[in-house]
């Protein structure tokens, strides 16, 4: 929810009513004249909400922060961006692996629209996927699936990202 219009004043918009008559188009905009009184209501809604003003999904890796899903997110040992520039670069977020077991970029996350997508980075171990409500799901070498706020995926060597639901914009990254 956009955060620079008070709960309030939008609810207010929202049952705002204007009389049929006195609306104008002018150049695309409508412009409602004042001083008139209803006689037909005509239901006024609120402008919608940038995309960039729409909280993101979040993830947590463990029990760290949560960060934001702003942008693609390369989860692994060694986390690198894709060799093909993109116009988003993905933030890169480096988990612990001592026996080696998860690789250097394992999963890739990222929102679109209001959906999150897990990649499996083409990994020889893969990783469990649970969807709450589901059975635990393999995800193997390169394949993608949606996951939903809840949705807890296991890279292995005790690594458990878990996607959270959308946060305030501009939240914790």
């Amino acid at each position: 929810m956009d955060d620079t219009v008070p709960q309030a004043v939008r609810e207010r918009i929202a049952r705002t009513t204007v009389d049929a008559e006195d609306v104008d188009v002018v150049l695309g905009d409508t412009v409602a004249r004042p001083g008139s009184r209803p006689s037909s209501p005509v239901s006024v809604e609120p402008p919608p909400v940038p995309a960039a003003l729409l909280p993101h999904h979040r993830i947590r890796i463990g029990d760290g922060a949560p960060v934001e899903l702003d942008r693609p997110i390369h989860i692994g040992r060694r986390p690198t961006g894709a060799r093909v520039p993109q116009p988003v670069p993905p933030r890169l977020l480096e988990v612990e692996s001592p026996a080696g077991g998860i690789s250097a970029t394992h999963l890739e996350l990222r929102e679109l629209g209001g959906t999150v997508v897990a990649t499996d980075m083409r990994t020889l171990n893969g990783s469990e996927v649970r969807v709450p409500g589901s059975p635990v799901r393999a995800l193997g070498r390169g394949e993608s699936v949606v996951v939903t706020p809840g949705t807890r995926i296991d890279l292995g060597e005790g690594v458990v990202i878990e996607v959270l639901t959308p946060g305030r914009p501009g939240g914790a990254r």
